[in-house]
């Protein structure tokens, strides 16, 4: 049953070694960067206890991270950073799951592995395995960098360290139940990401007293430099246990490739298409759109929560002079348009990934071999590409407009509706050019566009960092997608049309080089 799963083991950290060293480096750098930040923002005691009174202040800093109840510097990252290292360690976790479990079955590599010496049980094992000696490791290193860096209690970092791999280890095992209960990589990553959101941000609907039920509530109950109460991280590694036991029984009782919940993508449907679903285009978003349904409802519902607070931000910070001299910088007439500005920036970064996912569907689709019987009919390359495309093209302009509008109407104000939904459908030419730019890498090298899109990405959110740390300059950044929707950038209409363009040709040279190319074998 468990045979052959130190060799996959082995095999899984041998194609995923940097991504593994990734995942380790950002989990470790992001507390210690908060412990240096925050000592050089609040240097006293003082200077914490009023940050500490206008977080409460703050609907949405109190539900997500409660109320700071230690004052020392130490308390006050772990407050802070407690969220982050569950995100961190929880996404991370269970993407990680589901890539080794359910994406091997989509990708009919599993159903090989299962003809040889591997037993049933060896994929989930492998998966849970390097999952855990990873936690471990970012749990050891995490908790050095905490002590010998800044010079923190080793206890409290260890027992913070510990709290998050334990928690990032509950969610890790949700992925690998979703893995046997979904039809589809797809459909198990949103089902363990659902998870995820509902247990880092209860604090909406759950009582303070009542939070350490749910994930997000365990650092606090922990207070790893204050109480110390070294029995929290036993409770998610309880939850773990229970849940790997689950993800066993089901992976004993089903077939390979199959799933208890459907997918649309994994469904044989009736012989004839209906006439909703004639043309490459309609395929799409029956392929597509629901994702783009949830996600555009979930910025909508996001937007109108930060409108929401912003209606009320100057009255609850309009005292304290350090937020106000920093979102002063913005050039807003007020703290609380400020905050839009802020938040609504944020939001057009998250689209834009989201608009990677989308533009890499006809990839998907051709990599799993359902492109070459549709491309074998009737149905030409070009026509099947702009199907995809469009979809890829509309998507970022449903979930900007939810942006605007959300943001608005949670503002209160009749004319903040009109400006802010223009002001995140000017990030549109941005969002072009990445799902373009997508297409383009897709019909020259097909192989290589998962990791060239996500690295554009990556390296455009790093112009970002640069920009705001002085680094580079007003120019360089505005050759970037994200550079001219900068809240602090005042934008013409010469960078929205430029980028508005180059989406333009970069979707033509990807149409004609998907057209003279072979599909991938």
């Amino acid at each position: 049953m468990f045979s052959g799963t130190l060799t996959l083991a082995g095999l899984v950290v041998r194609r995923d070694r940097w991504l593994l060293a990734a995942w380790a480096a950002v989990a470790v750098a992001v507390p210690l960067f908060n412990a240096y930040s925050l000592s050089a923002l609040l240097p006293t005691r003082q200077a914490r206890a009023d940050f500490a009174v206008a977080s409460a202040a703050n609907p949405i800093t109190a539900a997500l991270l409660g109320p700071i109840h230690d004052l020392s510097i130490e308390g006050v990252v772990a407050w802070r950073s407690s969220l982050q290292s569950l995100l961190i360690a929880g996404l991370a976790g269970l993407l990680f799951a589901v890539r080794h479990t359910r994406a091997e079955e989509d990708a009919g590599r599993r159903e090989l592995m299962a003809a040889g010496a591997i037993g049933r049980q060896a994929p989930v094992t492998a998966a849970l395995a390097v999952i855990a000696a990873v936690n471990a490791a970012v749990t050891l290193l995490l908790t050095a960098a905490l002590a010998l860096g800044p010079g923190y209690d080793l206890a409290g970092s260890l027992l913070f360290s510990l709290t998050a791999g334990a928690g990032g280890l509950v969610f890790a095992a949700c992925g690998l139940v979703t893995a046997q209960l979904a039809q589809s990589a797809a459909l198990a990553r949103s089902l363990a990401v659902g998870v995820l959101v509902a247990g880092v941000m209860p604090g909406v609907v759950v009582p303070d007293d009542r939070i350490g039920l749910l994930p997000a509530g365990w650092p606090r109950i922990a207070g790893p430099y204050a109480e110390g109460r070294w029995w929290v991280p036993l409770v998610p590694l309880a939850l773990t246990v229970a849940l790997v036991l689950t993800a066993y029984a089901l992976s004993a009782r089903r077939d390979i490739g199959a799933g208890l919940l459907p997918d649309r993508g994994g469904s044989t449907g009736p012989v004839r298409a209906g006439r909703l679903l004639r043309g490459p285009a309609a395929l799409a978003w029956r392929l597509s759109g629901g994702q783009v349904v949830s996600w555009s409802l979930t910025l909508a519902v996001m937007s109108v929560g930060v409108g929401w607070v912003s209606a009320s931000f100057d009255a609850r910070f309009g005292d304290l002079p350090l937020v106000g001299e920093l979102l002063g910088r913005l050039g807003r007439e007020t703290m609380g348009d400020a905050l839009i500005a802020i938040f609504t920036y944020v939001f057009c970064l998250v689209v834009a990934c989201l608009t990677v996912v989308c533009a890499l569907r006809p990839y998907t689709e051709e990599s799993r071999g359902r492109a070459a019987p549709l491309l074998a009919a009737p149905t030409g390359r070009t026509r099947w590409l702009a199907g995809h495309a469009a979809l890829g093209l509309a998507a970022p302009a449903a979930m900007l407009l939810a942006v605007g509008l959300g943001t608005g109407l949670g503002a209160g104000r009749p004319w903040a509706v009109l400006a802010q939904t223009g002001t995140t459908l000017l990030f549109l030419p941005a969002a072009w050019s990445i799902a373009a730019l997508t297409i383009a890498l897709y019909g020259l090298r097909p192989r290589l566009v998962v990791p060239a899109s996500w690295t554009v990405v990556v390296a455009s959110v790093a112009f970002v960092a640069l920009w705001e740390a002085k680094v580079i300059g007003r120019e360089v950044f505005l050759l970037t997608p994200f550079g001219y929707g900068h809240p602090t950038i005042s934008p013409g209409p010469v960078a929205p049309a430029a980028f508005a363009l180059s989406a333009a040709v970069l979707l033509v040279v990807g149409g004609v080089a998907f057209r003279r190319r072979d599909l991938m074998a």
